[in-house]
């Protein structure tokens, strides 16, 4: 068998597990309110990140990361709605 085909393989298994995420996240509907915002500074090989975790009213955490001013737009305690279709959570 040609070694290309390999590659090929793994970048339709590599894609589908994206995809597969993508679509979970969008598809997720829940409701909460902010728990903690997490920043996290970069350096030479990374760069920085912002995190909003959450509580939703069943309990669970979920987390969320956003561009900075999102993550500046949030405070803890905020109430939030996460709908269907949507990528981040909204206010409430």
């Amino acid at each position: 068998m040609p070694e290309w085909i390999y590659s090929v393989f793994a970048l339709v298994v590599i894609t589908g597990v994206i995809v597969f995420f993508v679509i979970k996240n969008k598809n997720d509907e829940w409701e909460g309110e902010l728990f903690k915002k997490r920043y996290t500074p970069g350096d030479m090989d990374t760069s920085e990140s912002f995190k909003l975790i959450f509580k939703t009213t069943e309990g669970k955490k979920k987390r969320v990361q956003v561009k900075k001013r999102v993550y500046e737009e949030w405070n803890e305690g905020d109430k939030a709605k996460k709908v269907k279709g949507a990528f981040t959570p909204e206010k409430v």
